[in-house]
């Protein structure tokens, strides 16, 4: 069975409580958190708040989860990200930049991405978790 990477509106969703969101997660025995997922999580929880320190504390123990397995860019996803790059811009098709890592991170890994966002699409052979 193919992994679940997780893109960060799924992750945010997930880890405040979205029985949608679990129920989908729980059909996969891996989930794959790229680097650029955790850092965007962290961007948007301000550890100076209460509230940030509860969303950085359960970032953490998702992370912990032996079943989630965090990946770090390297050089065959900067492949892969280029690869990816210059079929969508030669389709007219470009997606955020951040999200392009996130595609190439999935394709590398063989993995299935979950995101909310509908872009995803344009990405060739990326195979996908609609909503």
């Amino acid at each position: 069975m193919k992994s679940l990477l997780l893109d960060t509106n799924v992750l945010i969703r997930f880890l405040r409580g979205d029985d949608r969101i679990a129920k989908n997660i729980a059909g996969y025995a891996t989930v794959v958190v790229p680097t650029i997922v955790i850092g965007e999580y962290k961007a948007g929880a301000d550890p100076d708040t209460n509230a940030g320190r509860i969303q950085l504390s359960m970032l953490d123990s998702f992370l912990e989860d032996e079943a989630v397995k965090v990946v770090e860019m390297s050089e065959d996803i900067a492949d892969a990200y280029a690869r990816i790059f210059r079929v969508l811009k030669k389709n007219g098709t470009p997606i955020p930049q951040n999200d392009l890592w996130i595609a190439a991170c999935a394709i590398t890994k063989g993995a299935v991405v979950y995101s909310l966002d509908t872009h995803f699409s344009n990405v060739p052979l990326l195979e996908r978790v609609v909503g």
